[in-house]
C-alpha cells in the first residue's frame, strides 16, 4: 500500500539552505506557524469527513437518544492505520479505502503473500484424506429437521441451563431450522438434556482425559490438575482425542461431527458456546451455499478503518500486527520472519469464536487448521503448543499467510458487518483505571430506537443484516446486557421458563418430546 505524501513533505526533495542564510525573523515564524496550524485543522476536517453521522440510529443504548456514525462516499484520503491511503487503495490485497468511502463491495483483506503455488494441491490433499468418526459416545441424535444449515460448538459445562436458553433458546426463536450439533458433559442434568431435546439438538458426550504426556513436554497439565490454574480448555483433553488440548480439539470434534452428518450440506458455523446468542437466523442473508461465490468466511473484530470512534480512540480497536498478544502467541513458535508483524499493522484481527462456510469450506477450514495443531505439536517444543499457541492467533497467522488455500473463495467480513457481530472489544474501554470500569460500555454499540435490538453499525437501513443476527462476545457488556436480556426476554423463549418451552414442529411431529 503506497504512502500519500503532501507535495514538499520529503526532506530529502529540497536541497539544504546556504550557509550564509540568515536566521527567520519573529514575523516569519509568527507566519510558520500560521500555516503549520492550518495544515493540520484541514487534514483533521478531511479525517473526519470520513465519519460522518446519521440521524436515525441510537448510540450507546436506549436512552440516551445521540446519533451513530455512519459511512458515506468521499472523495478525500482517509487515514488507515499509520498510513494515509486513497479511498480507492492500491493495494491488491488489502483496500480499507474501499470500506472507508462507503464502497464494501470493493473491500478485500486478502492474505499478504506472497502465496505458496502449491499450496492448494496440499490443502486438497489435507480435505480428501479420510474422516474419522466421532470420538465422543453420541448421547442423543435429534430428529432430522427441515433445514440443512448446521451449528456446532463444544458445550461441556456442568450445569448450562440460562446458557442453553441464550444460546439454543434465541436461534429457534429465530426461525433457525436446521441443525445444532454440540458437545456436552456427559453427566449433565436430565433437566438440561429434556430441554435439548425438545429444541431438536444433537449431542455428544465430552469426557474429560489424561493429555498425552508427549504433549505436555515442557508444561502443561492433565485432567487431574487443579482446575484453578487457568483456563480449563487450554489445561485438559478429551478422550479419544488426547494429542490435542480442549481449545484445539474442539475443531476436530466438529469436523467429525460435519462429516458424520449427511444431511449437513447447507451453510455451517462453528460457534463459541458461552458467549453467543441470535437475534435472527444467522444464514439468511446468505443466499444458496450451492451457488455462493465464498465458501469460507471469517469475521473481523474491529479495527482502525471499522471502528466509529477512530482516530480518538485508538485503544478501541485491535490491528493484528500491533497486538502484543498475537505476537506473544505467534512468534515464539513461528519467528519474526514468517509472522511479519509490519505488513500486518493495518490488518483486522479475525475471531476463531465464529466461522461460517459451505459444507466443503468449512471442511476445509478445521482440516487445516487440525493439521496445523497437530504439526505444532509434532515441533516437540512448549512455545507451539497449547497454551502458549492458542487457536484464535493460530488461526489469524494461517490466514494472512495464505495457509487454508483457496484465496478466492475466501473472504474476511469487516465488523459491523455482516451476520455476526463481535462485541468484545467495543464493550471495553482499557483506558480506563479499574477493571470494572473498563467493560460493559456501549458507545460503539448502535441499538434500533424502536425496537432496542442490537445492530450493525455500517449496515444501512433496509439490509437483511441491519440488525445482527449473532452477537459474540457479549460477556464483556455485563452491566448493560443483563438488563437487556430481561427486555428483550422473548427473544430466548417463552415467559414461563424453559421447562414449559414447547418443542419445535419437527420434534413433536415425530417423538413424542413434548
Amino acid at each position: 500500500m503506497a504512502v500519500v505524501r503532501s507535495r514538499g513533505s520529503d526532506a530529502h526533495s529540497h536541497p539544504p539552505p546556504p550557509q550564509s542564510a540568515k536566521p527567520m525573523t519573529p514575523t516569519r515564524l509568527l507566519l510558520f506557524a500560521a500555516v503549520v496550524l492550518w495544515l493540520i485543522v484541514v487534514q483533521t476536517r478531511l479525517l473526519l469527513s470520513s465519519y460522518p453521522s446519521g440521524p436515525d440510529v441510537v448510540i450507546g443504548g436506549p436512552p440516551p437518544p445521540t446519533t451513530t456514525t455512519r459511512l458515506r462516499p468521499t472523495d478525500e484520503s482517509v487515514v488507515v492505520g499509520r498510513r494515509a491511503v486513497p479511498p480507492d487503495g492500491d493495494d491488491a490485497t488489502f483496500t480499507p479505502g474501499e470500506f472507508l468511502a462507503g464502497r464494501p463491495g470493493g473491500y478485500v483483506n486478502l492474505p499478504i503473500g506472497p502465496l505458496d503455488p502449491d499450496r492448494d494441491d496440499a490443502v486438497a490433499r489435507l480435505t480428501g484424506a479420510d474422516v474419522p468418526p466421532p470420538a465422543e459416545r453420541l448421547m442423543r441424535l435429534a430428529p432430522a429437521p427441515p433445514g440443512r444449515d448446521a451449528i456446532f460448538g463444544l458445550a461441556s459445562y456442568p450445569t448450562f441451563m440460562a446458557g442453553w436458553v441464550r444460546l439454543v433458546g434465541s436461534l429457534r426463536r429465530a426461525g433457525y431450522d436446521g441443525h445444532m450439533i454440540l458437545g456436552v458433559d456427559p453427566n449433565i442434568p436430565e433437566a438440561e438434556r429434556d430441554y435439548l431435546d425438545r429444541m431438536g439438538v444433537t449431542y455428544y458426550a465430552v469426557d474429560v482425559a489424561d493429555c498425552d504426556p508427549a504433549i505436555l513436554e515442557g508444561g502443561g497439565a492433565s485432567s487431574s490438575a487443579p482446575p484453578g490454574g487457568g483456563n480449563a480448555v487450554r489445561a485438559r483433553c478429551s478422550a479419544g482425542l488426547e494429542d490435542m488440548k480442549l481449545e484445539w480439539g474442539r475443531y476436530e470434534m466438529a469436523r467429525r461431527w460435519l462429516r458424520a452428518c449427511e444431511s449437513c450440506d447447507g451453510w455451517s458455523m462453528v460457534i463459541d458456546t458461552r458467549d453467543v446468542f441470535f437475534q435472527s437466523h444467522p444464514f439468511a442473508s446468505l443466499g444458496d451455499p450451492g451457488s455462493a461465490m465464498h465458501d469460507l468466511l471469517f469475521v473481523e473484530e474491529v479495527a482502525d478503518h471499522t471502528s466509529p470512534m477512530f482516530p480518538d480512540s485508538r485503544h478501541r480497536a485491535t490491528n493484528l500486527g500491533r497486538s502484543g498478544r498475537y505476537l506473544a502467541h505467534t512468534v515464539p513458535c513461528y519467528g519474526e520472519g514468517e509472522v511479519r508483524a509490519r505488513d500486518l499493522v493495518d490488518r483486522p484481527m479475525l475471531c476463531s469464536g465464529t466461522v461460517l462456510g459451505t459444507r466443503d469450506g468449512m471442511h476445509r477450514f478445521l482440516s487445516v487448521l487440525v493439521d496445523e495443531f497437530r504439526r505444532n505439536n509434532d515441533k516437540g517444543r512448549s512455545e507451539c503448543r497449547s497454551p502458549s499457541t492458542t487457536d484464535q492467533w493460530t488461526m489469524n497467522h494461517l490466514y494472512y499467510r495464505g495457509m487454508f488455500g483457496g484465496v478466492g473463495r475466501t473472504r474476511t467480513m469487516p465488523w459491523g458487518t455482516g451476520p455476526v457481530l463481535t462485541m468484545g472489544t467495543p464493550c471495553v474501554n482499557s483506558a480506563l483505571g479499574e477493571l470494572r470500569k473498563r467493560l460493559s460500555q456501549r458507545d460503539m454499540m448502535a441499538f434500533d430506537p424502536a425496537t432496542g435490538l442490537i445492530l450493525n453499525p455500517h449496515e444501512r437501513d433496509g439490509s437483511a443484516v441491519r440488525v445482527a443476527p449473532v452477537l459474540h462476545q457479549y460477556d464483556r457488556c455485563h452491566n448493560w446486557i443483563v438488563p437487556w436480556f430481561k427486555e428483550h426476554a422473548s427473544l430466548f423463549g417463552t415467559v414461563d421458563g424453559p421447562e414449559d418451552e414447547p418443542a419445535v414442529a419437527w420434534v413433536r411431529a415425530t417423538t413424542d418430546v413434548g
